[in-house]
């Protein structure tokens, strides 16, 4: 039995959410850089349905996980000005606020699992 799993399980969500933010403040810092194109991250799972990948030899990666289980896109989007840049400030403002949102949400959650096991190891001392 693992004392910490409930931590452990929120760890990948933890990590997406720490790299999307890096890199929705990258977007935000060069939204006037000359054909600068907006990235965001995803998870490796989620990458089959958003590329349409297909195993067609033997050699080729499945995607089971190896490695790192995020992957940074570009976004495909029309360009938002002059400069062929396609960075929208108002955007990537929204996104960084609802990713802050889900990393203190998993944070408080991974907070609680701890608490618990503080909780059952005091009562021990007792």
């Amino acid at each position: 039995m693992d004392i910490f799993k409930g931590a452990d399980e929120l760890k990948p969500f933890l990590n997406y959410t720490w790299l999307r933010h890096k890199v929705i403040l990258s977007n935000i810092a060069n939204a006037d850089t000359p054909g600068y194109r907006a990235k965001d991250v995803i998870f490796r799972r989620e990458l089959g349905k958003v590329l349409k990948l297909k195993k067609t030899r033997a050699k080729h990666l499945d995607g089971s996980g190896e490695g790192s289980s995020f992957k940074v896109i570009e976004i495909n989007r029309g360009l938002v000005g002059n400069d062929r840049n396609n960075v929208s400030i108002e955007e990537e403002m929204a996104k960084m606020v609802k990713n802050r949102l889900a990393y203190e949400t998993y944070m408080k959650m991974a907070t609680g699992y701890l608490r618990k096991l503080e909780n059952v190891i005091k009562e021990g001392r007792r």
